[in-house]
């Protein structure tokens, strides 16, 4: 069973990485994996606060805890299970350099599930835009030859599990 899973992971990796390479493709998720490595995700807390907007205090603590919680608990995975990036364990050129070694979760997509999560709670008008978005960080991740598919879908439930538990916290213990 695992190994079926392995091989299925694997072709979805190939048939996403190969596709249409000699297109603007490369560039777009390059710039997408770039908006997702983090920093663009503090403008939805300037835009809150500068609309003087009264979830700018809740959301904030709920950032903060969710990411207090999900970046210890996913270098732990990361470095506990330690599965080897596709650029380093077959034929493919990556086209980004990731900040660690390994691949499982993907971080990215961690991140960009937990904000989106985060922001759909908080903004429900931002919801569709922003899940398209959190899902085409994970997809660039794919594309640019760093994570299987396996380590995008991880990513979805790890990151959403960590703002849903943040929101409960906020929302039991703080507000």
């Amino acid at each position: 069973m695992r190994a079926a899973v392995s091989r299925l992971d694997l072709k979805l990796f190939q048939a996403i990485f190969n596709f249409h390479r000699d297109t603007v493709l490369p560039v777009i998720f390059r710039i997408i994996s770039f908006i997702g490595d983090g920093w663009f995700y503090g403008f939805y807390l300037l835009y809150l606060y500068l609309q003087k907007n009264e979830l700018f205090k809740p959301t904030v603590y709920v950032v903060l805890i969710a990411f207090a919680l999900e970046l210890p608990i996913y270098r732990l995975l990361k470095n506990s299970i330690r599965r080897v990036r596709p650029f380093n364990a077959h034929d493919v050129k990556n086209m980004v350099f990731p900040l660690d070694e390994y691949s499982f979760p993907s971080g990215h997509t961690s991140a960009a599930f937990l904000v989106a999560t985060i922001i759909a709670y908080f903004t429900p008008f931002l919801t569709i835009p922003i899940f398209i978005f959190a899902f085409l960080v994970g997809m660039a991740r794919i594309y640019l030859g760093v994570h299987y598919p396996s380590d995008i879908i991880g990513g979805i439930f790890f990151g959403s599990g960590m703002a849903i538990l943040a929101i409960v916290i906020v929302e039991k213990l703080i507000v």
